[in-house]
């Protein structure tokens, strides 16, 4: 009696912990829509692999990202006919993203909270970061040529050359 009253209560925490878990996944019917219109402003796609696709010109303004797998993804300018539409990441938030080798050159991130986020080999020429936060986030390799860096802040900031920028750490 006793091992069937420990099997049920096992099972009833192992449910609710899957239930608990599905809050903190990306919303499927945001992703489906984000990759069929390559805009998902405002929407949570927290823990969804993007991995290696293509988002040039992609508008994710204000989006929840963290821990979002986005390695080799490209989020670049997309040229077109008469203009460049620049990848958009303004205020996005990017905690603990893998972004290693994806391709932002371009991209507007102005505001993004990118605190740990893996940007090893990723390339940020040309990308507007101001104003981001860039706490305890890895570039080693990244590519910064041109990058708008005003106000971003940098706290355990391991930057391209692997050495680390404190600067913006609140000293008390």
């Amino acid at each position: 009696m006793q091992l069937k009253t420990y099997l049920s209560c096992t099972l009833a925490l192992i449910a609710s912990f899957a239930v608990a878990s599905q809050g903190l996944a990306f919303d499927k019917a945001k992703l489906d829509t984000f990759l069929t219109t390559n805009a998902c402003k405002y929407c949570d796609l927290r823990e969804a692999d993007l991995s290696g696709r293509d988002m040039r010109g992609a508008d994710l303004e204000n989006a929840k990202l963290s821990g979002a797998k986005l390695s080799g993804a490209d989020l670049s300018a997309l040229p077109m006919e008469k203009r460049t539409k620049r990848a958009n990441l303004q205020s996005a938030n990017l905690r603990s993203a893998d972004l290693t080798n994806a391709n932002l050159a371009n991209a507007a991130a102005a505001g993004a909270y990118l605190r740990e986020a893996d940007l090893t080999g990723a390339d940020l020429s040309g990308a507007d970061l101001s104003s981001a936060n860039l706490q305890d986030a890895n570039l080693t390799n990244a590519k910064i040529d041109g990058a708008k860096l005003d106000n971003a802040k940098f706290c355990g900031t391991v930057m391209p050359d692997g050495s680390k920028d404190d600067s913006g750490c609140v000293q008390l």
